[in-house]
């Protein structure tokens, strides 16, 4: 194994948006909303033509089923308009990686964070999602490392214990 991956790559808004949509993409209850949200606002519109005689409750339904529908996309233009604020934006990633920890620079500031500190991992489809907290991320875009060296860092992370949330 090599001693230590090194990855630079500049980000972009389109990167934010993507890892933050598959970041979202991956809670089980956005899926859940998105189907509760849908049948809430068909029935509302089902209302609105004859199936019950209260407009506002029709009204009230269709409100709350696109409300549950666009919820995802919501969360992921907040934090992509909450990041965009920061005079770093859109920012650079250089991460150094070895056995032990993950170091370098991102938006400006530096850190340390060794595996056994780590949350989980989740290797999506724009690239891998390396969680601190549950809510709380860093990504590695595909573009941005080659095939061996994101195997590499899995492997790292299977090494250090490092949770899989693909299969939790």
């Amino acid at each position: 194994m090599s001693p230590q991956v090194h990855i630079t790559y500049d980000l972009s808004e389109k990167n934010w948006r993507t890892f933050y949509n598959a970041y979202y993409t991956s809670d089980k209850r956005f899926k859940l909303r998105f189907i509760y949200g849908t049948g809430s606002w068909i029935i509302g519109v089902c209302g609105l033509f004859g199936l019950f005689d209260n407009k506002l409750i029709a009204f009230g339904m269709i409100a709350f089923g696109l409300y549950c529908v666009f919820a995802k996309q919501y969360l992921v233009n907040k934090a992509v308009k909450k990041i965009k604020v920061k005079p770093q934006f859109p920012g650079k990633i250089d991460y150094r990686i070895d056995q032990d920890k993950i170091a370098g620079i991102e938006q400006g500031k530096e850190f340390e964070f060794f595996w056994k500190t780590f949350y989980g991992y989740r290797d999506a489809a724009p690239g891998l999602l390396l969680y601190l907290k549950e809510a709380s991320f860093f990504f590695i875009p595909n573009e941005a490392v080659s095939a061996e060296d994101k195997q590499e860092i899995i492997n790292i992370l299977r090494l250090n214990k490092v949770q899989d949330l693909a299969t939790k």
